[in-house]
């Protein structure tokens, strides 16, 4: 009876997620017969939000964690400050075109859809141990799945599924590796938290908290040593390595050392923060003096920049900004609040 109940219970929160997840994308002018070929603003929230500079304002005042509102106006601003890149070049990134955006939303679907089907299927009892769902943060992924190369590294921590679906990886081996099957990418051996694919340069979901940091970092400094050992067939590399970090995970010592690595020799790595408010089950303004991860880096040159995840279009703008910066020029934090 108590087995029946649980699963009673499952289905009726699917259906409440499903209805209530993407139910008011705002703005949303997806058109593809239509003369505009770029779309002006993209928002995964319930109810519209006024933009402002950044402050909350009296209708978030009471809640324990407001979204916060970063238009790209001002964000272009922040990022030719910080990563000291004019206005004119910013400009290039104004406008996600309708493809784009669209490849981008049905990319958001998939992910949602995925972890909705893997909280199912573990309250079934067909996945076993810990696993760590990505819903709400579906921005992150479809940035990835729109900015970073299969021939990139990416290092993800334990709530990895859709970086792995994002990097290229297919659902059916992730969906197998948590079912515990011989087909799954660690032939059933890793589950969750251990998605791992060769092919597409996804090297592992981690589960000891910034454990991904320091590997992370080395494969950064491989990327430079292929282009120094191998000038000749590394011609024009513009590999990076992306790690992903969420902002409690990123108070830990190795974050500091590993910015100091990436600035000392100019490594081509992408600090991803993922900003939930939560360090594991602890709030993390309780245990962190400073949740602004993305200003760690000024101690040494490392640029960064904060964005609302919950802005598709901006969290498109600011990646491309950024992972153009990080091809380019360097290290860099990009932290999205989710």
């Amino acid at each position: 009876m108590l087995s029946k109940l649980l699963v009673l219970i499952g289905i009726l929160s699917l259906v409440y997620y499903n209805v209530h997840s993407f139910q008011s994308i705002t703005q949303l002018t997806v058109n593809k017969y239509a003369k505009k070929s770029t779309i002006k603003s993209l928002s995964m929230v319930t109810t519209p939000i006024k933009p402002s500079t950044g402050v909350s304002d009296s209708a978030n005042s009471n809640q324990m964690r407001p979204r916060i509102i970063t238009p790209w106006d001002i964000l272009k601003k922040q990022i030719s400050g910080s990563f000291k890149l004019s206005l004119d070049q910013l400009a290039k990134y104004d406008y996600i075109s309708t493809d784009d955006a669209l490849k981008a939303y049905e990319h958001m679907q998939l992910c949602r859809q995925f972890e909705n089907a893997c909280n199912q299927a573990y309250m079934q009892g067909f996945i076993r141990g810990f696993m760590h769902l990505d819903n709400g943060q579906e921005t992150i992924p479809a940035f990835v799945h729109d900015s970073i190369r299969k021939s990139d590294k990416k290092h993800s921590y334990y709530r990895e599924h859709t970086h792995a679906l994002a990097s290229g990886v297919s659902a059916n081996k992730i969906m197998a590796e948590l079912f515990m099957k011989v087909d799954g990418t660690c032939k059933g051996a890793g589950g969750s938290m251990h998605i791992y694919d060769v092919e597409n340069n996804f090297q592992g979901g981690w589960a000891l908290v910034a454990e991904q940091l320091p590997y992370a970092t080395g494969a950064a400094r491989a990327i430079l040593l292929d282009r120094l050992l191998y000038p000749e067939k590394t011609v024009g590399d513009d590999r990076i390595t992306i790690v992903f970090v969420g902002e409690g995970g990123a108070q830990n010592g190795r974050m500091a050392e590993c910015l100091n690595a990436a600035a000392k020799e100019n490594l081509p790595i992408l600090f991803l923060v993922i900003d939930n408010g939560r360090a594991i089950n602890t709030f993390t303004p309780d245990v962190a003096a400073n949740s602004d991860v993305y200003l760690q880096g000024k101690h040494y040159g490392v640029p960064g920049v904060k964005v609302d995840g919950q802005d598709l279009l901006d969290v498109l703008r600011t990646g491309r900004a950024v992972t153009d910066y990080v091809r380019k020029s360097g290290p860099a934090i990009m932290q999205v609040h989710t």
